[in-house]
């Protein structure tokens, strides 16, 4: 089929005429082998673009994938973090309102003393983060005051009646004839008759009932060798043995005994020596 060919002559202006000899079955059927080398042509530029398009695809979904992927577990982690840092807070909330818990009680107590609150003054420092340090943290604070609770509640702080002074601790003139000089082993708190009367911290009472010059009188003793007397009272309240907590009402205010009219004669003894109470008024 191809070994018969043709001649086909090509002019070509200012040389001379060339003679090139073709099969006759291209020249026969050109326009199909033209139609079928275009078909193939174009089949294979559609093909090629067909496998760049569906690679280019591949890669943008890959890519798509694998920042979706990123974007999930950037989400996760900040869902744990802000998981463990809500726990962080809330455990921190919980600590310190143990603190401020403890420091109420100790204010309560303070306020039935007569005696002026506590407040944490201002202060600063690094965040701590670590949730185990905090924890450690505020058990320090807490059993530290819890300590001071107990400490203060057993010293006899602040005053047992808010009445003003009549008659202060130390030597002075006899009250019934103003001449001479005794000694004054407590403090007079101005008042009025049946006015309650507080104790100035926990302990155990130890005497309750009428004794001499003191008149109706109740003692109370309390630990690191502190022991408080309330004199001349109307009428105590509280019997021997009993327990009392610091601002607990011990009797009423009364001019029972040794007295000039109404007033609290209060006492404070530590190892049994009498000692000014005015300096146990204040924190």
């Amino acid at each position: 089929m191809l070994n018969k060919k043709s001649a086909v002559r090509i002019s070509i202006e200012g040389q001379s005429d060339k003679k090139l000899e073709i099969p006759t079955f291209f020249l026969r059927h050109w326009k199909n082998i033209l139609v079928a080398i275009l078909s193939l042509v174009v089949v294979l530029v559609g093909s090629l673009l067909y496998v760049t398009t569906q690679k280019k695809a591949q890669d943008i979904s890959s890519q798509y994938e694998a920042t979706l992927d990123k974007v999930n577990e950037e989400k996760r982690r900040l869902s744990i973090s802000n998981s463990e840092t809500e726990k962080t807070v809330e455990e921190a909330k919980k600590s310190f309102t143990k603190i401020d818990s403890t420091l109420e009680s100790i204010n309560n107590k303070m306020k039935k003393r007569g005696l002026k609150t506590i407040k944490l003054p201002n202060v600063g420092g690094p965040e701590e983060n670590d949730l185990s340090k905090i924890e450690l943290l505020t058990d320090y604070y807490e059993d530290a005051l819890k300590e001071l609770d107990k400490k203060l509640s057993s010293i006899p702080l602040g005053v047992p009646h808010p009445g003003s002074i009549s008659s202060k601790f130390g030597y002075r003139s006899n009250p019934f004839t103003n001449r001479g000089r005794e000694m004054h082993s407590g403090i007079d708190l101005k008042g009025r008759t049946g006015d309650l009367i507080k104790s100035t911290a926990s302990g155990i009472v130890i005497f309750s009932g009428y004794d001499g010059q003191y008149g109706n009188v109740v003692k109370i003793k309390h630990s690191n060798g502190y022991e408080t007397r309330y004199a001349h009272l109307k009428r105590t309240l509280v019997k021997r043995g009993e327990k009392i907590e610091a601002g607990g009402t011990v009797g009423l205010l009364g001019s029972t005994g040794r007295s000039t009219g109404p007033h609290l004669h209060y006492e404070i003894l530590k190892n049994d020596k009498k000692i000014n109470p005015e300096k146990y008024f204040s924190l």
